[in-house]
């Protein structure tokens, strides 16, 4: 009996500390797929997901939602901060700028950075 709880004992920290071997840049992607998903094309909130979708897909959703309005709040900082002739983002909102994030292939999502792909889906 003991030694059934030895070995759980072992393997806890090793799946701790593993890695998932998937990119950033891809997890990005997945997590606005799930984003769009619970919305509509105009970015209004659809109800149903909410009450049949999981906790994992709302998570996701609320990752890519978050980077980007970092991202976005960031951009505007620089703009104003640092570099007056900085380039704005050209998609208008954060909902925008999920679906772009979400319409990337994976080979070039696998080519590309987080940063990048942020850049790139802000149409610089």
């Amino acid at each position: 009996m003991i030694f059934r709880y030895l070995t759980l004992l072992f393997l806890l920290p090793a799946c701790a500390l593993a890695k998932s071997s998937e990119p950033e840049s891809v997890k990005l992607v997945k997590a606005c797929n799930e984003l769009v998903a619970m919305y509509d094309r105009d970015g209004q909130e659809n109800k149903l997901v909410s009450w049949f979708g999981s906790v994992s897909e709302g998570m996701q959703a609320g990752y890519c939602r978050g980077v980007i309005v970092e991202y976005r709040r960031n951009d505007k900082l620089r703009a104003a901060e640092q570099w007056p002739s900085h380039e704005r983002c050209n998609q208008p909102d954060w909902f925008s700028q999920a679906q772009q994030v979400a319409s990337y292939s994976p080979d070039y999502v696998r080519r590309h950075s987080v940063d990048s792909l942020l850049e790139a889906s802000c149409g610089r």
